[in-house]
C-alpha cells in the first residue's frame, strides 16, 4: 500500500528529529560498543532524575554548548515536539541509541523529562486527575 503525503512528511520529520538528537547525543553515539567508555555511567540509575541530570550535564551539556545557536534551537524544537507526543518516538530512539544507561521503555520514559528540562524545554502540563 502506498503511503500518503502526510505519512511521508511525518517520516521525514521524524528522521530529521533523530538526526538532531544524534548531534545532541554524539558523545555517547561515538562510544557505543566500546569497552573503554566511562564506567561511571554504568552506575546511573535511569529512574533517578538527579543521576540522569548529572550524567547529561557531565557528558552532553558541554557538547550542546559548542553547537551553533541555530542547531541548539532546532534541537530544542525537536525536543518540544517529542514532549508533546506520546513518548513512543523518543523510546524507540533511546533504545536504538545504545546509551550507557537505561535499556527499557520505562527507563526511556523516565529519562525524557530530564533530557527536556536539561536543555530548556518546558514539558506540557500533566492532565489533572479526575
Amino acid at each position: 500500500m502506498r503511503k500518503t503525503a502526510n505519512q511521508r512528511l511525518a517520516e521525514r520529520e521524524a528522521r530529521a528529529r533523530q538526526e538532531l538528537l544524534d548531534s545532541l547525543f554524539d558523545p555517547w553515539i561515538g562510544q557505543a560498543g566500546k569497552t573503554d567508555r566511562p564506567n561511571r555511567l554504568d552506575l546511573v540509575d535511569p529512574r533517578q532524575a538527579d543521576d540522569v541530570a548529572l550524567a547529561l550535564k557531565a557528558e552532553i551539556a558541554g557538547t550542546f554548548a559548542e553547537l551553533t545557536r541555530e542547531t541548539q534551537t532546532r534541537i530544542r524544537a525537536a525536543l518540544t515536539v517529542l514532549a508533546q507526543s506520546d513518548g513512543a518516538e523518543f523510546r524507540e530512539y533511546w533504545l536504538d541509541l545504545r546509551a550507557p544507561f537505561g535499556t527499557t521503555e520505562q527507563d526511556a520514559d523516565a529519562i525524557f523529562p530530564v533530557v527536556a528540562r536539561t536543555f530548556g524545554v518546558k514539558l506540557p502540563d500533566a492532565p489533572a486527575d479526575r
